[in-house]
């Protein structure tokens, strides 16, 4: 996987240092997956904040230097990070620095580095600490990943409200034009949105027709001469012709019930 990574030093020769380590952690750390570095460099405050307006990234690597042309009070690598952290939600900030005292400042301004290197002429120790460093913003952006896919998000008025994937049975137009069903293994809610846009941002969830979205985890069964899944409330939906080799490929995977399944219309009379 490819992970974008920022420099940013008033020392060229302390980037090149963190180039080199980044080189050595990709064949350390290539061990599940292939680990990749895009590196981009900068050497003062300002050719970075070019550099980020014209380049939107997310889920970065920074190493970020703190006191940018010898200054520690304006234009600082804290200054940076803090644009950074309201650009990219899931900024992985490294401080890299020469004084050590300076790391009270990231706890005043609420900046959650993950790690504050001071520099050191021991370059092995360099390497060691960085690679380790490397290896803890992997995992945070990894976790990140993990509970993004796992959490189904939607708004109502201004409020974005969270639901856990699991408990998502399906998902089913109604007669209300963009109005949604949400049927849960606790209840059922309403929610304003369209299926498609639900399934583009939600690939845990299965579109099995134009009206319908379901979490496969809580398929109970499949009927594939009926084109009919039942869910584990006892629901039935239909599934399109164009969804017959999704539902084998599923019920490959899921190893789900499969037995005839007689449509309750009155049950979901109210699905458009």
């Amino acid at each position: 996987m490819k992970y974008p990574v920022f420099i940013c030093d008033d020392d060229q020769n302390q980037i090149e240092q963190t180039k080199k380590i980044l080189g050595a952690a990709e064949m350390i750390l290539s061990d599940d997956e292939e680990v990749e570095f895009s590196i981009a460099t900068a050497t003062n405050y300002m050719d970075a904040i070019t550099y980020l307006k014209e380049h939107k990234l997310d889920g970065g690597i920074y190493f970020l230097d703190v006191e940018l042309g010898g200054d520690t009070e304006n234009d600082t690598g804290f200054d940076l990070a803090s644009l950074i952290k309201k650009r990219d939600k899931r900024a992985q900030i490294i401080f890299v620095t020469s004084h050590a005292d300076l790391s009270l400042i990231t706890f005043r301004r609420r900046l959650g580095p993950i790690d504050y290197i001071v520099k050191t002429s021991d370059l092995d120790k360099l390497r060691h600490t960085m690679v380790k460093t490397i290896e803890v913003a992997i995992y945070n952006l990894h976790k990140f990943n993990y509970m993004k896919k796992m959490t189904f998000s939607y708004k109502i008025g201004r409020q974005t409200r969270n639901v856990n994937i699991d408990d998502i049975i399906y998902i089913s137009t109604t007669v209300t034009p963009h109005k949604l069903l949400m049927i849960l293994t606790t209840g059922e809610m309403q929610l304003l949105g369209s299926i498609n846009q639900y399934a583009k941002e939600n690939p845990m969830l299965e579109k099995i027709n134009q009206s319908c979205l379901v979490n496969p985890k809580n398929i109970e069964s499949i009927d594939l001469k009926q084109h009919r899944v039942q869910f584990i409330n006892g629901d039935v939906e239909d599934f399109s012709r164009t969804s017959v080799q999704k539902m084998k490929d599923l019920l490959s995977e899921y190893n789900y019930k499969t037995e005839t399944l007689a449509k309750k219309k009155e049950e979901n009379g109210n699905f458009a």
